[in-house]
């Protein structure tokens, strides 16, 4: 939309400039107009001319530095959560992948599933389900369910080793970033972690 408005912008300075030229063209012409006025009154029409052109010029390079924020704002795409994240405070790494129609998650590191050499993972020890609780930690899938809608991801479930328990979760991209929250019941009762993509 910016785009366009610079380019009718411009056209209707193309043609107003055109207009003027034609007038310029007309009045000199006239022979009952003596030469110190000609002077004057072209004076006075290349003023505005160059005040018209200086305002466009000024219009134009608004609206492009405007367009780099706008091009970090615009809304994220589907596939634009998936890849490897780390939380802001480098206490999770997780690994973002697309399954099916939906999207899911796999613990790649985390500060709370690792033993004292922060390199052994633990077992899932809290599982609610027997079954389970001597698997590694490592690369488990916690996090299922997330579908895309309305600019966000949602409707999936995270599973929190540290306490066996499963949490409802939704997610976001904004600026670079994923915004992550876990909650029970309704999304204002969570929590909201942020995350930046993996250096490296």
């Amino acid at each position: 939309m910016a785009r366009r408005a610079i380019l009718l912008a411009l056209s209707a300075a193309a043609a107003t400039d055109r207009e003027i030229y034609r007038c310029l063209r007309d009045h000199r012409a006239d022979s009952s107009i003596t030469p110190a006025s000609s002077q004057i009154w072209e004076h006075n029409m290349q003023t505005p001319t160059f005040s018209r052109r200086s305002s466009i010029f000024l219009l134009m390079a608004a609206l492009n530095t405007g367009l780099i924020p706008m091009a970090h704002g615009e809304p994220a795409g589907p596939d634009a959560i998936v890849g490897t994240w780390e939380a802001d405070d480098d206490t999770v790494k997780l690994d973002m992948f697309k399954a099916g129609t939906e999207f899911q998650a796999r613990m790649l590191y985390g500060n709370e599933i690792v033993e004292a050499d922060k390199l052994t993972f633990k077992k899932d020890a809290k599982n609610p389900d027997p079954g389970l609780r001597a698997r590694s930690l490592k690369n488990i899938i916690f996090i299922t369910g997330l579908h895309w809608e309305n600019g966000e991801w949602s409707g999936g479930s995270i599973y929190d080793a540290s306490s066996g328990r499963t949490y409802n979760c939704k997610a976001n991209v904004k600026d670079g970033k994923m915004h992550l929250r876990g909650y029970l019941g309704l999304p204002a009762m969570g929590q909201t972690r942020s995350f930046h993509r993996a250096r490296g």
